[in-house]
């Protein structure tokens, strides 16, 4: 039991030091709405991973390529779409940083929009088809033949690092965030760039054969 907790503790945290449209979200909420704001981010894989995994798990000998690269062109075009957004705010200037908890013209209506979008990044992601189809699948079901008890510690270890480096993140970010205007809008042009080029890598790997 305790080699698969183990492994579900270092596959957490590789999945969440590993750069990605959900973790570049994370960082651009954090440093225009403060921590307090993109804290409950980090759930959204909890709320869109169950399907990806139920499915995975179901046809994971008859996985078709085809349907990756359907979710890899639909995710590219949504971190698109988020990064048209960004640089609106960048360019009406909507990203000065305001005390936590206090409304901004960038802020959305409701904390449940911007948790709304972050699960539609990860759930239009490639990054938890292709992990649960190759690494975490395989392991979670040959621990389940074996011992059920082991196969939800490896998945537990696996969530609760993953969510604790994403929220270490957030708090890591906001530190920065306190450096001013200045310093928030050079990161969140930084972070503009980003999803562009994930974006376009997203798309090169769904178009080549």
């Amino acid at each position: 039991m305790l080699p698969l907790l183990l492994q579900g503790i270092s596959f957490g945290y590789a999945a969440g030091v590993t750069p990605g449209p959900l973790q570049i979200f994370l960082v651009t909420q954090t440093l225009q709405h403060g921590w307090r704001h993109a804290i409950w981010l980090i759930l959204s894989p909890l709320l869109s991973d169950g399907p990806i995994v139920a499915l995975i798990l179901l046809v994971l000998q008859q996985a078709s390529a085809d349907l990756l690269r359907a979710v890899g062109l639909a995710g590219g075009a949504f971190v698109l779409y988020l990064a048209w957004g960004l640089w609106k705010q960048l360019r009406r200037g909507d990203f000065n940083p305001v005390p936590d908890g206090t409304a901004s013209a960038a802020t959305p209506t409701s904390p449940w929009a911007a948790l709304r979008k972050a699960v539609t990044i990860n759930m239009l992601g490639p990054g938890p088809w292709l992990f649960w189809g190759t690494a975490m699948g395989p392991v979670v079901i040959a621990a389940w033949r074996e011992s059920q008890i082991s196969a939800i510690l490896f998945v537990a270890g696996f969530y609760s690092t993953f969510l604790l480096v994403m929220a270490a993140q957030v708090l890591l970010v906001q530190q920065a965030r306190r450096l001013g205007a200045g310093v928030v809008r050079i990161a969140l042009w930084i972070g503009l760039g980003a999803m562009i080029l994930f974006a376009g890598r997203l798309w090169w790997n769904a178009l080549l054969p």
